[in-house]
């Protein structure tokens, strides 16, 4: 069949994955037989790409060597620099095979932004997968009607299909530049039963309902997704749009990796039918805790394996079954200070977690011994702000040993997010030479 053909019966193609993807029980170790079983042809596949069979050459290795999750790790690493130029090369060599693909490219929040390509069929799984994750938090993707934020472009087009027409795989598009206001707005208009967004999306709009005393719609389930969730963060957002609240962790060349449940966000279920996880630490060694190498079993056009995506996690088992917690986006921001030593956001997120009165706060380095932390305060609570700086500080000066550190506070109505749409907790001004 055409990949035209395969366009026009893209959301057939939902279906049937999706009964699929809800046959397997990922808390089941078979589950990883399922895995197994997927890792062998998707091997095969990329032997037959020249960027991948370099790797392969590069290892001894051929196809049959890769068996199950655990030998991936023999595997070099793939980076985002080597598929940007791998799918950009070829997209532009072969414009007519791909005309009927879906190409899209990720925002660059790491200052690197990729055009991806999917095939329809390889497009309707990763529908099918989101929507299974949906469904394991109570949504009914066939009846419930889903609320999301998109690119501009797609909203634009605002058209409905056949079968959303009938009632079926209803979903309202909002574009993702719009302000909280305006999602509150659409929210309460459009009461969706499924609503997923970025969390510094979520943020403005419960950010906005706050200061406007406005009370917002309580979808059946919701999620935050790509960022991580704070826990002043996750307080205001169930304190707006109630208890319903779910995360997923991925990224846009992967896919959805794992899931939570409404209930209990800190434990992440991988999918794994539809994507290897591996924690390594610095030697790319299997380890408890480190950074993830995710790879997608069914993308065979353009294949993803063994991404170094830079953020971290750590494992946790059950019953034989691996879960991953504690996940760590954005590793590569971070405060760097003058003999080499470098700190995450950890340090600041410990500092402040516990203390109620501060809703967001976000890290600004200017300089080896300047750092501005921005703070968002509840306007509902009494708050000392001398004595809450003072108690920030005194907790910093003990993870970040340098006395010549001087803190700046600015609080703020709200923390702004940037020109890609973003909330990144760390911002080091010192790539753009102010050190």
């Amino acid at each position: 069949m055409s990949a035209y053909m395969d366009r026009k019966l893209e959301n057939l193609f939902v279906l049937k994955y999706l009964l699929e993807l809800k046959s397997h029980d990922l808390e089941q170790k078979k589950i990883y037989r399922i895995q197994n079983r997927k890792i062998e042809p998707l091997m095969k596949r990329a032997y037959e790409i020249p960027v991948y069979r370099k790797k392969f050459e590069a290892v001894g290795a051929v196809p049959e060597d890769f068996r199950c999750r655990e030998d991936l790790i023999k595997f070099p690493v793939l980076t985002k620099s080597e598929i940007k130029e791998w799918i950009t090369a070829e997209l532009k060599k072969n414009p007519e095979k791909y005309q009927y693909y879906h190409v899209y490219t990720t925002s660059g929040s790491t200052g690197t932004p990729l055009k991806l390509c999917a095939s329809p069929r390889e497009n309707a799984y990763f529908a099918a997968n989101w929507l299974r994750i949906a469904m394991e938090n109570g949504v009914n993707p066939l009846l419930d009607q889903t609320m999301a934020l998109k690119d501009p472009a797609i909203v634009a087009k605002g058209k409905d299909s056949f079968w959303q027409k009938l009632g079926i795989l209803r979903r309202h598009k909002v574009s993702f530049l719009a302000e909280g206001e305006v999602i509150a707005e659409e929210i309460n208009r459009v009461k969706p039963d499924f609503l997923y967004a970025h969390r510094t999306k979520l943020m403005q709009t419960v950010e906005y309902a706050r200061r406007q005393n406005v009370k917002l719609h309580h979808p059946r389930a919701y999620a935050s997704i790509s960022e991580t969730l704070t826990d002043p963060s996750i307080r205001l957002f169930r304190k707006y749009l109630g208890d319903r609240l779910f995360t997923s962790f991925g990224s846009m060349e992967t896919g959805a990796c794992t899931f939570t449940r409404a209930g209990n966000i800190r434990k992440h279920i991988i999918t794994n039918d539809t994507h290897v996880i591996n924690i390594v630490d610095e030697k790319n060694q299997l380890a408890e805790q480190g950074r993830m190498l995710i790879t997608n079993l069914f993308l065979h056009e353009f294949p993803i394996i063994n991404y170094d995506i830079g953020d971290g996690a750590e494992i946790t088992r059950r019953n034989g079954i691996e879960y991953l917690t504690n996940i760590r986006g954005r590793m590569n921001d971070w405060i760097v200070l003058e003999d080499g030593r470098k700190y995450d956001y950890h340090p600041f997120y410990a500092a402040t977690e516990h203390i109620e009165e501060i809703l967001s706060f976000r890290v600004i380095q200017n300089n080896y011994h300047e750092i501005e932390l921005e703070l968002v305060a509840d306007p509902l609570r009494k708050v000392n702000k001398e004595s809450l700086e003072k108690e920030i500080t005194g907790k910093l000066e003990k993870v970040i040993t340098d006395y010549h550190m001087v803190y700046h506070y600015i609080w703020k109505r709200e923390i702004e997010a940037d020109k890609t749409g973003k909330l990144r907790f760390i911002i080091n001004r010192m790539k753009e030479g102010n050190s």
